[in-house]
């Protein structure tokens, strides 16, 4: 039963992971579970942006996004961020507060979370953290970094985790184990369907979504289909940007891949979830994850998955839906995929397993944490 207007809690959400007008397609499922969350109770986002890329884009910034800029040393001092945006955030103090937060959720847990909960501290307002996945693996292994989430997030009322992995590595570190909780992203059942599956003589259709940079593994996976792309009679797709994307285009050409490489560039949801359930496999071969959406997703789709055993992956990824490989290995990676190309996968199986990722599941457990 809906609750009156005013009866509604008020939630304020900091981070900097969520679409913005000049990159409308970024981070897709934070905008998913507010947007749900926003069902239930009043949800004001607030958007940390880096001054340079503030500097860049100011002229285009839309009225309906609320950013708060921060200054940053590019390439140094990564462990002062949090110190600057909690500046920003003081500055922006009267728009924050107008709102009259009941609650505050953090999402991303360095350098966003520290200082949101320096923030939430010095005028106790609760608040909530969303550990992703990069946040925690690129940063808890620098002590000075470890040390500030130890301390600050001890605070937090809750920290969600996208994975039993990252729990686990907060724990080690030193976080209160009473306050980490895993919650498992969901996937929009509307957008994420699977297509009618036919036996075409076809080539077969490898798909790549994410970040074109290194540590997605995007350069083994060039290696790993240029082993297995005759045997299998297979295409690739690379759907995303990033700065690996030009060597990549310029091995290609010389290799003379191009009829059998696309570049799809960054796409919209509804454009990744029509690749999605068109692909004969999903690969996804992460140096580091939590536990990416876009498997999740493709789960949902019926579309088998060619993932790394690294993070969380492995806790969502059965003998039934994927072929496991390792880390930063182009030829384990090119035995998973053409294993997963002989494979007679069934896709009831997938659908079914794809159950277990709601956003019904993951709201309700968020709630729960912001409502007490």
């Amino acid at each position: 039963m809906p609750a009156s207007q005013s009866l509604r809690q008020r939630v304020i959400v900091i981070t900097n992971l969520y679409p913005v007008s000049w990159a409308p397609n970024r981070a897709s499922f934070n905008k998913q579970q507010f947007d749900r969350l926003a069902q239930h109770m009043d949800v004001n986002i607030f958007i940390f942006v880096p001054w340079i890329e503030w500097r860049k884009q100011r002229k285009g910034l839309l009225q309906r996004e609320q950013y708060i800029p921060y200054f940053y040393l590019p390439k140094v001092g990564r462990w002062l961020t949090p110190f600057f945006q909690l500046i920003s955030l003081l500055l922006a103090y009267r728009t924050i507060t107008k709102f009259k937060p009941d609650s505050v959720i953090a999402s991303w847990a360095f350098p966003d979370a520290v200082a949101v909960a320096i923030f939430c501290k010095l005028f106790n307002l609760p608040f909530v953290v969303k550990a992703h996945g990069t946040d925690v693996n690129e940063n808890l292994h620098r002590p000075i970094r470890q040390w500030l989430m130890r301390k600050s997030l001890n605070y937090a009322d809750k920290i969600f985790c996208a994975s039993q992995a990252l729990a686990k590595k907060f724990e080690a570190a030193g976080l209160d184990a009473k306050r980490l909780e895993t919650n498992y992203n969901g996937v929009d059942k509307e957008v994420f369907f699977p297509a009618e599956r036919t036996t075409t003589s076809e080539p077969i259709k490898i798909l790549f979504v994410g970040s074109i940079i290194e540590t997605k593994g995007v350069n083994e996976l060039y290696h790993a289909f240029k082993t297995v792309k005759d045997e299998c009679n297979c295409s690739l797709d690379y759907v995303g940007e990033g700065y690996e994307r030009s060597k990549l285009e310029k091995w290609a050409q010389q290799d003379k891949l191009s009829s059998k490489i696309k570049f799809s560039g960054s796409l919209s949801l509804m454009q990744v979830a029509e690749k999605i359930r068109h692909a004969d496999i999903l690969v996804l071969p992460s140096y580091r994850e939590g536990v990416p959406n876009v498997l999740l997703e493709a789960f949902a789709s019926g579309t088998p998955v060619v993932a790394t055993k690294v993070g969380g992956i492995p806790e969502v990824v059965s003998e039934d839906t994927g072929v496991l490989v390792d880390a930063q290995d182009a030829q384990s990676l090119a035995e998973g995929i053409k294993k997963a190309v002989h494979q007679e996968w069934e896709h009831d199986k997938i659908l079914e397993h794809a159950q277990r990722f709601n956003w019904d599941t993951n709201i309700t457990r968020l709630m729960s944490a912001i409502t007490k």
